[in-house]
């Protein structure tokens, strides 16, 4: 097997990095558009929207998770800053959606009074 060079690594890191957070950009960019929609009283979109925001912010997890059980099976991952920032950047997207999730149904009830 081939051993990999700290620089190899170091891309490795970074392109998972860079694709966790284009998933969650999309997942914001999705989040967002739900909620003008919800603006608008647009229910229908602002449920399509969130799904895809969820579907998105799944893809990003899945990304994360994977490095993360490297480290767990004892292959050491070194610190970065880009993928810490990738992380955060997840765990806003979760925490924006799982509201915005919770302000269409909201919304749709009010709407239904």
């Amino acid at each position: 097997m081939k051993e990999t060079t700290f620089l190899e690594e170091n891309d490795q890191l970074n392109q998972l990095s860079m694709n966790i957070l284009v998933h969650a950009g999309n997942a914001r960019d999705h989040l967002v558009h739900s909620l003008e929609s919800l603006e608008s009283m647009d229910f229908e979109t602002a449920k399509i929207e969130v799904k895809a925001a969820r579907k998105e912010v799944v893809v990003a997890h899945g990304l994360q998770t994977d490095t993360l059980q490297l480290e767990a099976s004892g292959e050491q991952i070194r610190y970065s800053t880009l993928f810490c920032h990738a992380q955060d950047t997840l765990m806003t997207a979760q925490s924006e959606i799982l509201i915005g999730e919770h302000l269409v149904r909201l919304f749709e009830n009010f709407s239904q009074k």
